[in-house]
């Protein structure tokens, strides 16, 4: 096992190290998927605390940067994820207090119990398509932007959401919740 990487210490956890060299990063990929700046550095030392704890299970298959990058891109997914179902919730116990119409917010309801299905059908498929098709049509990214973010290359990234598309179809159509 290799004991430094890039100047970081592995066996002695320098976490301050790590934060050094690579906090930035983790910041600006957090508050990419999040365009939250108190989510992302939420984010971005949850990160770190990860890391921290899982040293012990880096095995070095690829580089600390990208192990680290790893972590940080599902971090901020999740907590895009909280952040949207949080919104989604608040903005409906606003509507019944403001007194829209039932049938209003009736509709409310079952577009975000489609949402959710949805995300449930997401959340089914292997991690890689999820976090893309979050990337691109959740959170609404170019394909630049993704391959920015997964560090894959355009094309990669057309064919793997190709086939995350057709594996979220699937997803759905065994539900039958939606449409």
């Amino acid at each position: 096992m290799q004991q430094a990487l890039h100047g970081v210490d592995i066996r002695s956890r320098d976490i301050g190290r790590m934060l050094d060299q690579f906090g930035d990063l983790v910041m600006t990929l957090s508050m990419r998927i999040l365009n939250d700046r108190m989510m992302a550095e939420e984010a971005t030392q949850d990160t770190f605390i990860k890391v921290y704890k899982g040293l012990h299970e880096f095995r070095e298959e690829a580089s600390l940067k990208t192990w680290i990058y790893r972590i940080a891109y599902r971090t901020a997914i999740d907590y895009a994820r909280k952040k949207k179902r949080h919104s989604v919730l608040t903005e409906i116990d606003h509507k019944i207090e403001a007194g829209y119409e039932d049938s209003d917010v009736h509709n409310e309801i079952q577009v975000n119990e489609r949402t959710s299905c949805l995300q449930q059908a997401i959340d089914c498929l292997p991690p890689d398509q999820a976090a893309l098709i979050s990337l691109y049509y959740l959170e609404e990214k170019n394909v630049k932007e993704v391959c920015e973010v997964t560090g894959l290359t355009e094309s990669n990234v057309k064919i793997k959401l190709f086939r995350a598309r057709k594996s979220l179809k699937g997803k759905l159509a065994d539900t039958k919740n939606i449409y």
